[in-house]
């Protein structure tokens, strides 16, 4: 969805000023009366209309950890996802979500390798 135009937001804002209410206001202009209250209170806390940042790049939390993950890796090449999230927190003081921490190895090039062994149907 994209964000109303600053023209939009400047008359809203300027209704209020006038002493509209946000109810009218929602009426007049096919808002709802949320989004009047939206653009009154951010100019009022922030001194500005334009609209915030969307979307975009997330740095990961493990981007400067890499070395220590690969290290980690290395010594048990058998460590599962829950493994390595356990011990980034008792080490490091991360705390990541296990998609997260996947996407992070992905990027590093890790990849799981299936064991043929490892799916066979278990004695009982």
């Amino acid at each position: 969805m994209k964000s109303y135009s600053m023209d939009l937001r400047e008359r809203l804002v300027a209704g209020r000023q006038r002493g509209q209410s946000a109810d009218e206001l929602s009426r007049i202009f096919g808002l709802s009366k949320r989004s009047v209250e939206r653009y009154w209170k951010r100019l009022n806390q922030d001194g500005t209309l334009e609209a915030k940042a969307r979307g975009g790049y997330r740095r990961s939390r493990l981007e400067d950890h890499d070395g220590q993950l690969l290290q980690w890796i290395d010594e048990a090449p058998d460590l599962t996802l829950a493994e390595l999230r356990s011990r980034l927190f008792a080490e490091l003081a991360i705390s990541i979500g296990t998609t997260a921490l996947w996407h992070r190895l992905e990027k590093l090039g890790l990849t799981f390798k299936k064991n043929a062994a490892r799916r066979r149907a278990k004695q009982t």
